[in-house]
């Protein structure tokens, strides 16, 4: 598979983004404590099929954030730029893993027109009543917690490759999907410079990132292209899934993958691939 690594500057920071394959634009977002590599073993299944983008959040990708930005309709922002670089116009499927998931509503939100599909993976967005439900909840302690940044960075520091290891055995199932090397790499980009202080900043904005959610489906409505939202069984329900597709998207569907625990794109990435196909058929 033959990835090609560029940079661009867009919106006051430069930006890290992986490409590879060919046909219909796909992009893929990442979510914490991971970057673009987390979408290695997906891309390697649609390469043939999509030309696929897959950025570093901002702040990661060895290239230090600015200090502010972090809302997820700012990273949508950034990652319009680069689609834009690369396809254009053209309508692409966006599918996001956890943070990666809310920057990929954001996208949707903000650019309909240039959105085909939306595949939200283990992604209540901000302004749901799930994410809002998930905020007080004591098993999902992390948002909360990184949400206060100054404390999380000021316990984090130094400590990365201890606390990524710690948050991703603690919700996997497939133990070898994620081995020490793939966490060596993960910890070693969240201690690079201003990279832990902008994704604790991504978590600091969730309360903005609800208003201005809100406010985007109060004035153009809920999405009309399909959406999909994916969840790893049996912590996710499919109830649960369509409750929550109710609130945002007037196409939803709703997808549990069995066997796996959170990491989904590197736990089962051909099940993930398949529901990305079908989430792409008839665009």
């Amino acid at each position: 598979m033959d990835i090609q690594h560029r940079r661009i500057a867009a919106n006051d920071a430069v930006h890290h983004y992986a490409v590879v394959g060919s046909g219909p634009p796909l992009i893929l977002l990442h979510g914490f404590p991971e970057t673009w590599r987390a979408w290695l073993r997906v891309a390697q299944r649609l390469a043939a099929d999509f030309r696929i983008i897959m950025p570093d959040l901002r702040g990661l990708g060895g290239s230090p954030g600015p200090a502010s930005g972090y809302d997820k309709h700012s990273l949508a922002a950034d990652v319009r730029a680069i689609a834009r670089t690369e396809f254009g116009n053209t309508r692409a499927v966006v599918c996001g893993h956890d943070l990666g998931g809310y920057v990929g509503f954001a996208y949707a939100l903000s650019h309909r027109d240039a959105t085909g599909a939306l595949v939200l993976v283990e992604a209540a967005p901000p302004g749901t009543s799930q994410l809002d439900h998930l905020m007080t909840n004591p098993r999902t302690w992390h948002l909360a917690f990184h949400a206060n940044a100054d404390v999380a960075h000021l316990l984090i520091s130094g400590r990365e490759r201890a606390y990524v290891d710690f948050l991703i055995r603690s919700r996997i199932f497939d133990a070898g999907a994620i081995d020490a090397a793939d966490v060596d790499r993960y910890a070693e980009a969240y201690a690079a410079p201003g990279a832990l202080r902008a994704a604790l900043e991504m978590y600091r904005s969730l309360a903005l990132d609800r208003q201005l959610n809100l406010a985007a489906l109060a004035e153009d409505g809920r999405l009309a292209m399909p959406v999909t939202a994916v969840g790893a069984a049996p912590s996710a329900t499919t109830a649960g899934l369509r409750e929550m597709l109710g609130e945002i998207a007037v196409d939803g569907r709703a997808e549990l993958v069995e066997e796996t625990g959170y990491w989904i794109p590197e736990e089962r990435p051909a099940q993930l691939a398949e529901i990305i196909r079908n989430a792409s058929e008839g665009l």
